[in-house]
């Protein structure tokens, strides 16, 4: 029987094409590796996201020193097929995080299947598809270069556009009717204001946008104005999508009391990786709320995380989100993410399926932390 021997974090930052949403602007993807080892020679990898302390309050230096500090000596000598054991102790020794537990979650996954010769998928209860559909977002900027955003992730493949939003209600107005001149009527636009908006501001904007024919609109309000999401859900005439409101299963829960949503936008840097991820589909799945998986620019490990989730979702409606395929200068991985008719294939080999390429990850890792 496989013990976990040692824990080992790498911070690391991939750079991207700039990219800005409500909450700040950005030029690096930065995350945190993370190695698990067992005492007979297998490593798992994981990643926890560490590029945006604005909305998570967690940084590269606070996840590493998180998981070397007091993550790490909890979990040596167990065994990595108990995650259910082993996440729970992890919660009872430091709270909220999400993003330190994500990374390590991640990796008891990987070093999981690998142990059992099985994909990840297989362990998050199969799957119900092979390739997933993909949207990408497109960050704040002029409607100008906003509208060629839009063209550069059409010219990649993808077929569903996510336009992010400002406190600029007229400007949103009008970057969103630019693109949708530009693009055309057949391909599909979400937006998302990343909860800046209020709710009368956002039942009036979104009447501007009726001939725009937006997919979706997601949590333009804050998180915990769930009575402010249902009046918003009942007074505009397409889907509602929660992003910002769900982080565990207890969440999906109230959202579904108050019908503040439609469907659910599940990040797996907020659910602490796919262990509670899963759960809070499951619970959706009860609900009658549909999901998908959300974007937060993941560089390599956890992107591929995102897929096995996906793939064993039931209700999975609508494109899933993976804005890094359009923003990453660099591949952290020895796997080739090649996007086709619009989707992304999951991969089948043992654990996440994927290697990371060395080579790379030293380019971008950082040394003075």
């Amino acid at each position: 029987m496989s013990k976990i021997s040692k824990v080992e974090v790498i911070p690391f930052g991939v750079p991207i094409r700039n990219f800005a949403d409500a909450y700040t602007g950005f030029s690096v993807s930065n995350a945190v590796l993370v190695k698990i080892f067992t005492d007979d020679g297998h490593i798992g990898y994981g990643e926890a996201c560490a590029w945006e302390p604005e909305f998570y309050g967690e940084t590269l230096e606070s996840v590493s020193t998180t998981i070397e500090k007091y993550i790490a000596p909890k979990i040596l000598g167990e065994d990595p097929g108990n995650i259910n054991k082993i996440m729970s102790v992890i919660d009872a020794t430091v709270a909220k995080i999400t993003c330190a537990k994500e990374g390590v979650d991640l990796a008891l996954h990987d070093l999981l299947g690998k142990l059992l010769g099985i994909p990840v998928y297989i362990l998050l209860g199969g799957k119900f598809r092979d390739m997933i559909p993909v949207a990408s977002e497109i960050g704040i900027d002029t409607p100008e270069n906003m509208v060629k955003n839009a063209f550069e992730v059409l010219e990649l493949g993808i077929k569903v556009i996510k336009i992010k939003g400002s406190n600029n209600h007229s400007l949103d107005v009008e970057r969103i009717k630019e693109v949708r001149r530009a693009v055309g009527k057949d391909v599909e636009l979400r937006l998302d204001p990343n909860a800046a908006w209020d709710v009368n501001s956002t039942i009036k904007t979104m009447k501007l946008l009726e001939d725009c024919n937006l997919q979706l609109l997601e949590q333009p309000i804050p998180a915990w104005d769930l009575k402010g999401m249902a009046h918003i859900r009942n007074n505009i005439g397409i889907p509602l999508m929660a992003d910002e409101s769900i982080w565990t299963p207890q969440d999906a829960i109230r959202i579904s009391e108050y019908g503040a949503a439609d469907l659910l936008n599940i990040k797996i840097a907020k659910s602490c990786g796919l262990h509670l991820g899963k759960k809070i589909e499951n619970v959706a799945e009860s609900l009658g709320l549909p999901c998908i998986a959300g974007t937060e620019i993941e560089p390599g490990f956890s992107l591929i995380a995102k897929l096995h989730l996906a793939a064993s979702m039931k209700i999975h409606p609508l494109a899933s989100e993976f804005t890094e395929l359009s923003l990453l200068k660099k591949n952290v991985l020895k796997h080739n993410i090649e996007i086709v008719d619009g989707c992304v294939k999951v991969p089948d080999k043992p654990g996440l399926g994927v290697e990371p390429d060395e080579d790379i990850l030293n380019e971008c890792r950082y040394s003075n932390l």
